[in-house]
């Protein structure tokens, strides 16, 4: 029997591609649990997702901290709220060479970019296997699928998170509980267009955001950066009902920038 409505818990969900899917699930009406590391930015999510469906709820956390993640699972109980719906889609991105990488930013990487989703999927997997219904989705990039040199930590992370759906994805093939990734590309939100995005680390001969911007959408085939939004809806559709059919699929949503057959 469909339980309703739906509830889920969505990492990193204050900005961006996060916030999006928040906003994408609540049109579904799904009930939505907000987390992420910043109060005024989960407060700002919050309003978008109460005026697309149910109130959701708002919890600050910090997924680089076993006991933080705990921790939010317990207020979580303590309100009545078990997901049904997983989106581990919280992470920290930083366009580096390996030699710029210390021990302390790999660690911070695997933590944040994989320990979360494990921990994460440790506490909420087990409740849909006994529901006989769940739906889990790790955002990871296309950096995962195809890695380079200036992303030394962050693309062997996010090709872990894939190589972790898959595991999931086998192990709960016949309990009703889908496990599967998407991979965005370059995408228009704060990662990469805030005053300390991801664009300050490929700015050349003094280029502002939108110039160096330009640059990166020339080498993408459809010409621009991604929309939150349209990762979002993947993501929404990927927690449906009508996708039931779609386990263990490490999607690329990346505007074909991946040329891979696969």
């Amino acid at each position: 029997m469909t339980r309703t409505p739906r509830t889920a818990l969505i990492t990193g969900s204050s900005r961006g591609i996060g916030r999006a899917t928040a906003v994408a699930l609540a049109r579904r009406g799904v009930r939505v649990a907000l987390a992420a590391r910043g109060a005024t930015d989960l407060e700002a999510a919050a309003a978008d997702v109460a005026a697309a469906g149910p109130d959701p709820l708002v919890e600050t956390c910090d997924f680089a901290e076993p006991a933080a993640i705990l921790s939010l699972f317990g207020r979580l109980e303590a309100a009545g709220f078990s997901p049904d719906i997983l989106v581990n889609n919280v992470g920290v991105a930083r366009i580096a060479s390996f030699e710029e990488v210390d021990d302390e930013e790999w660690r911070r990487n695997w933590e944040i970019n994989v320990m979360s989703a494990v921990r994460c999927c440790r506490l909420a997997v087990p409740v849909m296997r006994e529901r006989g219904w769940g739906r889990v989705v790790n955002v990871s990039s296309s950096a995962g699928k195809r890695p380079s040199a200036r992303w030394a930590a962050y693309a062997p992370t996010k090709a872990a998170l894939q190589g972790l759906t898959i595991v999931l994805a086998d192990e709960l093939g016949r309990t009703g509980v889908t496990v599967n990734a998407v991979c965005p590309g370059p995408v228009r939100s704060s990662l990469w267009t805030a005053a300390d995005g991801l664009w300050s680390s490929i700015a050349q001969g003094g280029e502002g955001r939108e110039e160096a911007l330009r640059r990166v959408e020339s080498d993408l085939p459809g010409g621009r950066l991604g929309a939150p939004e349209e990762v979002a809806e993947v993501i929404s559709f990927l927690c449906s009902d009508s996708a039931s059919w779609i386990h263990g699929a490490v999607l690329s949503v990346d505007g074909g920038s991946v040329r891979l057959v696969v």
